[in-house]
């Protein structure tokens, strides 16, 4: 059954599959159903999409492939045409050789079936070489792009990249599977990708629906399992994508007898000379997002001993705070480090102090840096690694790619594999933020954040996070989940924000975080 699942519908959390497990899923259930179902379910599902999504449309063209993917094109062109008032419908086959080839071996059964439906429907292909691209796509509503599916390798050549250029602009594009020329194991693109307005992924969503640097070629996504849930066939999911209504019930309620002790103590360590504002937009986020109470050490030594704006914040010499997280036996406390921090050998100094005591610490920003400088062997990337509490590390794509040893394009050419690999080299759980943003666990759970856009794009955000982060841990007592919150929080406020048309900075998200949970809460009521 289609249902729509991309992040402002999203509120169950939805399994993330690789090409190992729809592949395995395709052959279990293809030995089961009936022959060519899957294709034939395929063909239906574009097809109804295309018409409850254009009813008026009157004139389609489907681009089809060699593959499958090109199969259930064929296969919706002939469910269209059997329609009541059916659209005009011009087929191109594109890739896929001479038409004295299309009947031979080198296609699979299933897309010779799907060829053969689509001529007793009445159709005929064309080859996409007889076309003159700009005057078919100029004549027609929506065009289905059906030329690439599954598996992407390299970036595409030949007709197929010609086919995805001649789309660039065409506004009313329906992808089957995925978007021609996107990474569905990444959601990045190594050349040519086809910009769609919606896309039908079939089966099962892979990660390149959720997120990467150019999941948004997908526009509005939807899925069809075919009645063939690749889980009922044994398959396993490669990452979960995050939803918000089990995320935020991770976040306990207050319940009427609470105090301040009892929801976590957090505390803050940053601002190097010309850097406080970063610590005290992640202090202030810690407030906002429900800490106890908050503590916070700036090692810049002209830092003001109070905050006029937020007076309930509680500043401390670096080396005070230190004492009281080493003499602290609140369980629930989280110590965050690195906003504006600096590189000076008193920050590291104190990150190696913070990274041996039993409390959740989140590293962020500049203490990433510190860490990145360290040798592998040493002091500091010891005690990461060998901490009972695994750490909370919070990269953008160049940090992690600096603690990683790589170049910032591998770590966004594959952004679950950074993640996974930072969170097993370090021990810690790992939150890459980006385009769908990763959260890695130690144990190996891996999500990928439902929420966001480009609002996120401006300085001092990533420190509302850090302290955002810290405030959920010590509300919960260190919980994953509630990791998962403070995350989806920080990027469905942008959300929120950009519906409303509403400017979005750092010194504001924070009141944002909890708009945007409100709106949630009152959802699900």
């Amino acid at each position: 059954m289609l249902k729509r699942v991309d992040s402002r519908c999203l509120r169950r959390p939805l399994a993330l599959w690789d090409e190992a497990g729809l592949r395995a899923a395709e052959r279990h259930w293809a030995q089961r159903l009936p022959e060519h179902a899957l294709m034939d379910r395929a063909g239906a599902a574009v097809a109804a999409l295309l018409r409850a999504r254009w009813p008026h449309a009157r004139r389609v063209l489907l681009l089809c492939g060699p593959g499958n993917n090109g199969g259930d094109g064929l296969c919706a062109a002939a469910w269209l045409s059997r329609q009541p008032h059916p659209p005009r419908l011009q087929l191109a086959l594109v890739g896929c050789g001479e038409a004295a080839q299309w009947d031979g071996p080198r296609r699979s059964p299933d897309w010779r079936w799907a060829l053969r439906q689509a001529r007793a429907a009445g159709l005929l292909p064309r080859h996409w070489l007889d076309l003159d691209p700009a005057r078919w796509l100029a004549g027609h509503d929506v065009v289905v792009d059906a030329l690439l599916g599954l598996g992407l390798r390299e970036a595409p050549r030949g007709e197929v990249e010609q086919a995805i250029l001649a789309l660039a602009g065409f506004p009313e594009v329906l992808a089957v599977d995925l978007p021609s020329g996107l990474a569905g194991a990444s959601g990045s693109a190594p050349g040519a990708v086809v910009q769609a307005r919606v896309t039908v992924a079939m089966l099962g969503l892979q990660p390149g629906h959720a997120g990467g640097p150019r999941a948004a070629a997908c526009g509005q996504t939807w899925l069809d399992d075919l009645q063939a849930d690749p889980a009922a066939a044994g398959a396993l999911p490669a990452a979960t994508w995050g939803d918000s209504d089990s995320a935020l019930a991770a976040l306990p309620p207050l319940a009427q007898a609470a105090h301040k002790g009892v929801r976590g103590d957090l505390l803050v360590f940053g601002g190097a000379p010309g850097m406080d504002g970063a610590l005290w937009l992640a202090a202030r986020a810690g407030l906002a997002l429900g800490a106890g109470r908050v503590y916070a050490a700036a090692f810049d030594p002209r830092a003001p001993a109070v905050d006029p704006q937020y007076p309930e914040l509680m500043l401390r010499h670096p080396d005070e705070l230190l004492r009281q997280a080493r003499a602290s036996s609140d369980p629930r406390a989280c110590l965050v480090f690195g906003p504006g921090a600096g590189d000076s050998q008193q920050a590291l100094d104190c990150l190696r102090e913070l990274l041996a005591l039993p409390q959740s610490l989140v590293v962020d920003a500049d203490g990433l840096n510190l860490l990145a400088a360290q040798p592998r062997d040493g002091a500091a990337w010891q005690a990461l690694r060998g901490r009972a509490q695994p750490a909370w590390l919070t990269p953008h794509p160049s940090e992690a790619a600096r603690l990683l040893r790589i170049d910032t394009a591998a770590v966004q050419a594959d952004r679950l594999r950074a993640a996974r690999g930072l969170a097993e080299l370090s021990g810690s759980h790992v939150v890459l933020k980006g385009a769908g943003t990763c959260i890695a666990c130690r144990d190996g759970r891996l999500w990928v954040n439902s929420a966001g856009n480009g609002l996120l794009a401006t300085a001092g955000t990533g420190d509302v996070l850090s302290g955002a982060l810290g405030a959920c841990l010590a509300r919960s007592g260190g919980s994953v989940d509630a990791a998962r919150a403070a995350v989806w929080l920080h990027a469905a406020a942008a959300d929120l924000a950009l519906r409303e048309g509403a400017a979005l900075r750092a010194g504001t998200l924070a009141d944002w975080m909890l708009r945007a949970g409100r709106a949630a809460a009152c959802a699900a009521d």
